[in-house]
């Protein structure tokens, strides 16, 4: 490119992050909503439900937080530590909610699930936490990448629920 460096402008990627999210988050509702009223589901839909949307939106809400501290007037490398702070607590968190949520099912309902899968895509959640948390304290790796990689972590955690909503599902009893 000329030796020319190319700007990056990162709320407006923050934005868009949002708003694949949001998207997301509506496609999710409409499959919710075609999917018959809360009481009608299995509890392994009802699992999914709960986690695709979750994982939506925190990334929704997650992709806004520097956005909001950059309004702020926070300086920029502590607006990428205290956002990969809350990244990665909120990634925790939605590993503990999977888990948790996971364990409730009787046996039946896991074995739909796949539990290797369940739990490879649980610890995937708590290794982007820890390596969110370690870019946060450290000053070792560039922290807009480690909090990039965490968002898409959720986002493509969110587009692999909704697939496995659509196509994956147990035969009618």
């Amino acid at each position: 490119l000329g030796g020319r460096r190319k700007v990056i402008d990162v709320i407006n990627i923050l934005l868009g992050f949002a708003q694949i999210a949001l998207g997301l988050a509506g496609f999710s509702a409409i499959l919710v909503a075609l999917s018959g009223s809360p009481h009608e589901w299995t509890p392994v839909d009802a699992f999914r439900i709960k986690n695709m949307l979750a994982f939506c939106f925190q990334a929704i809400f997650l992709a806004l937080a520097p956005v909001l501290l950059t309004l702020l007037s926070v300086a920029e490398p502590d607006m990428w530590r205290i956002s990969l702070i809350i990244l990665s607590i909120a990634t925790f968190g939605s590993a503990v909610f999977a888990f948790c949520n996971f364990r409730r099912l009787s046996q039946p309902d896991r074995a739909v699930l796949r539990q290797p899968l369940v739990y490879s895509l649980i610890t995937l959640l708590l290794f982007a936490s820890l390596l969110e948390m370690a870019t946060a304290l450290s000053n070792f790796a560039p922290a807009p990448g480690a909090f990039f990689a965490g968002l898409l972590v959720l986002l493509g955690l969110s587009v692999f629920l909704v697939i496995r909503f659509l196509f994956a599902r147990p035969a009618a009893a």
